[in-house]
C-alpha cells in the first residue's frame, strides 16, 4: 500500500515539474518572438534596401505614432522641443535620389509652390510626405516651420538626406509683419542647408522671373525697337500693400512726393481702390509705360530683388525706378546701365525732373536699353547665371553630393537676420515724414515739395515669391 502511495507522489510531483518545464520554454519563446518583432520594426527605418527603384510604389514606414510623440512635445519646454533626434542609417543610397519634398505648401495654400511631379532639371518635385524616405532633400518653407505640428524628425531622419530652409520674403516681412523666428525651436543638425534670395545662401535663389534676361538679349535691337515704338506714357505702380510695416509706408511717402513734384504716375492696386481698372488693361496698353515703380517693401535688406524690377519691368520693356534694394547689390545683381536708383537724386523732387526729361527726349531714354543691344561680358555673364533657375540649382547641388552644413537656431538667426538696421526696423511711420529739423511732422501740415526722406546710403555691407512669372497687371501683394 506505501509502495503505491509513493508511486503515485512520485507521479504527481513528475507531471508538476514537466508541466513548469513546458511553461518556462513557452516563456522564453515567448520573449523571443517579442524580442523579434522589436527588431523587425527598427528594421522597417533602418536597414538598407538596395532593390528600391524610383518608380517603386511601395513604401516604408516607421511603426510610431506621430500624433502620440505630439502629444509628448505639446506641454515641454523650448529647451526640450530643440533636443534633436536619433539619426537613422540611410535606406537609398543618395547617389539614387532624384525625389525633392516640399513638406508642405508656402503659407499653406495649395495653389502655392512647386505643382506634384515638377521638372526640376534633373529631379523631381513631390508634396506627398509618404515618399519621405526616397527623398534626397525636403524643403521647408519658412511659414512651415512656424505653423507645423507634425514634423518630419517624427517619422524619418538619415545622414543622407538634406533639410532645406526655403524663403524668398525680405528678412523684414518675415520679422515685422509675420513675426516669425521659427528656427528658434529647433536644434543642431535640423536646417543642412538655405535656400533664399541672397547670394550667400547655400543655395542662391534669384526671383523666377530673372531667367528671362537671356532670351531678351538674344533677341536684341529688333525687341528694343519693337517696345520702344508703343512708348507714350510715363510711369505706372501697382501695389496692395501701403501700411503692414516700415518700408511699404515710406515708399508711398516717396511716390506721393514724386507725384506732387509734377510727375505722372497711374497708381493702381489695393491701395488706391482701383482693381477692376487695372483688370480692364490690355497688355498692349500697358506696354505703352516707359517707367515701372519698382519699389520694394523694405528698404536695404541683402539682395532683395523682386519680380517688381525683373519681370513688371525690365522683361517687359518698362526701365525700374528702384526703391528698396541697395544700389551696391542692384549694380552686381542687374545688367549694367539697366535701372535708374532712387538713391542717386537728393530729392524726389530731382527724380521727378530727371524722369521728365526722359520722357521728353527718346536717344538718353534709350540708352537704358543698351544692355540689350550691346551686352557687355558681366551683363552676359549674369544672363548665364540666371538661365539656370533655383530650383533647378538645387538639383544640382543636392546631386553632386555638395557638402552638407549644421545650423542651430541660434547661428541660422545670424544669417537670416544678420541685415542692416533700416533693413529689420519695425516701426511704421504711417504719414510721418521725416522734416529737416529731424523732428516728427504729420506729412500733411508739411508741404510736400519740403519732404526730405532719410539718407540711409551705405548702410549695407555685403556684396524670386510665386513660381508663376507675374505681369504687371496681376496684384501684386507686397
Amino acid at each position: 500500500m506505501r509502495k503505491i502511495v509513493r508511486k503515485r507522489t512520485l507521479v504527481k510531483w513528475s507531471f508538476l515539474i514537466v508541466s513548469f518545464i513546458f511553461l518556462l520554454y513557452l516563456s522564453c519563446l515567448l520573449v523571443l518572438q517579442v524580442q523579434k518583432g522589436t527588431k523587425l520594426k527598427v528594421a522597417a527605418g533602418s536597414t538598407t534596401i538596395n532593390h528600391l527603384s524610383k518608380n517603386d510604389k511601395s513604401l516604408v514606414t516607421t511603426q510610431q505614432s506621430p500624433m502620440r510623440q505630439e502629444h509628448k512635445r505639446r506641454n515641454t519646454s523650448l529647451k526640450e522641443t530643440s533636443l534633436p533626434t536619433k539619426t537613422l542609417k540611410p535606406l537609398i543610397d543618395k547617389k539614387n535620389r532624384t525625389l525633392i519634398l516640399f513638406w508642405n505648401h508656402p503659407w499653406g495654400v495649395a495653389s502655392m509652390g512647386f505643382k506634384e511631379g515638377y521638372n526640376m532639371g534633373g529631379c523631381v518635385a513631390t508634396n506627398n510626405r509618404k515618399l519621405l524616405p526616397q527623398a534626397g532633400a525636403v524643403v521647408f518653407h519658412f511659414t512651415n516651420l512656424a505653423m507645423e505640428r507634425d514634423r518630419p524628425w517624427m517619422h524619418y531622419r538619415d545622414p543622407n538626406q538634406l533639410f532645406v530652409f526655403y524663403s524668398l520674403e525680405s528678412p523684414s516681412w518675415v520679422k515685422n509683419a509675420e513675426g516669425r523666428y521659427a528656427m528658434r525651436v529647433y536644434g543642431n543638425d535640423f536646417i543642412n542647408w538655405t535656400f533664399t534670395h541672397r547670394r550667400d545662401s547655400d543655395v542662391f535663389y534669384p526671383y523666377p522671373d530673372s531667367a528671362g534676361l537671356k532670351s531678351i538679349i538674344e533677341s536684341g535691337k529688333s525687341w528694343v525697337d519693337q517696345k520702344l515704338a508703343r512708348k507714350r506714357k510715363m510711369a505706372i505702380w501697382v501695389v496692395s500693400n501701403c501700411n503692414t510695416i516700415y518700408g511699404t509706408r515710406m515708399r508711398l511717402v516717396y511716390i506721393n512726393a514724386l507725384v506732387n513734384a509734377g510727375l505722372s504716375v497711374d497708381r493702381y492696386g489695393r491701395c488706391f481702390n482701383n482693381k477692376l481698372q487695372l483688370q480692364a488693361k490690355t497688355e498692349d496698353q500697358l506696354d505703352t509705360y516707359k517707367f515701372y515703380m519698382a519699389f520694394e517693401n523694405t528698404r536695404y535688406c541683402k539682395d532683395y530683388v523682386t519680380e517688381k524690377f525683373w519681370n513688371n519691368s525690365l522683361l517687359h520693356g518698362r526701365v525700374p525706378v528702384v526703391w528698396g534694394a541697395s544700389k551696391k547689390d542692384l549694380t552686381e545683381l542687374a545688367p549694367t546701365g539697366s535701372f535708374i536708383h532712387t538713391d542717386d537724386f537728393d530729392s524726389p523732387t530731382s527724380l521727378a525732373k530727371y524722369l521728365n526729361y526722359l520722357h521728353s527726349n527718346d536717344t538718353a531714354y534709350r540708352e537704358y536699353f543698351r544692355w540689350i543691344e550691346e551686352p557687355d561680358e558681366r551683363t552676359l555673364k549674369l544672363a548665364e547665371l540666371y538661365a539656370e533657375t533655383g530650383d533647378v540649382r538645387l538639383c544640382r547641388l543636392m546631386l553632386s553630393n555638395r557638402k552638407r552644413k549644421s545650423y542651430s537656431g541660434n547661428s541660422f538667426d545670424r544669417f537670416y537676420y544678420d541685415e542692416s538696421y533700416e533693413c529689420l526696423r519695425g516701426d511704421c511711420l504711417g504719414a510721418r515724414a521725416i522734416p529737416p529739423a529731424g523732428k516728427p511732422v504729420v506729412a500733411a501740415k508739411l508741404p510736400i515739395n519740403k519732404i526730405r526722406l532719410p539718407d540711409l546710403k551705405g548702410s549695407l555691407p555685403l556684396s524670386g515669391k510665386s513660381f508663376k512669372h507675374l505681369t504687371v497687371k496681376q496684384e501684386i501683394v507686397k
